[in-house]
């Protein structure tokens, strides 16, 4: 099983995270709206989601409602214009993993995927025991990322 990436961003951001991630085998997908996205994450599970900010028909905020109780699974990365510092504390108030600055660079991207990657390893290896009677997730060797 590769890693899924989920991808909700404007063309310009796509064509940065589409060449950050050319030579990773990842399962990367691209959606722009929410709606895309809405059906996209009810696909499958994407434990590594990059969001920009603002889309077309809503922003991250609602990504992360459609998350609901899957988000302590999943790594949301905002995509911001704006004011960075203010805007990860915003987002890691609502549950955002990290956010990186937009139009995205090519090592940004690299950068958090790694992270977000190895974040979700850590947190599985390291489950609380009140998540250890749900149902395991699988981490084997075929996850892991090599650039």
């Amino acid at each position: 099983m590769r890693w899924r990436v989920l991808s909700i961003c404007s063309d310009a951001n796509r064509q940065a995270v589409e060449t950050a991630m050319a030579s990773w085998s990842l399962d990367l997908r691209f959606c722009t709206t929410l709606q895309e996205a809405r059906a996209a994450l009810r696909s499958g599970r994407q434990p590594i989601v990059l969001c920009e900010e603002k889309l077309p028909d809503g922003s991250y905020q609602d990504v992360l409602k459609l998350l609901g109780s899957k988000l302590y699974r999943t790594r949301v990365v905002v995509i911001s214009e704006t004011d960075l510092d203010e805007r990860y504390k915003e987002a890691r108030a609502v549950g955002a993993f990290d956010v990186i600055a937009s139009p995205c660079k090519r090592t940004d991207v690299q950068w958090i995927v790694i992270r977000a990657v190895q974040d979700h390893q850590h947190r599985n290896t390291f489950r609380p025991r009140s998540r250890m009677a749900e149902k395991p997730e699988t981490v084997n060797s075929e996850n892991s990322l090599t650039p």
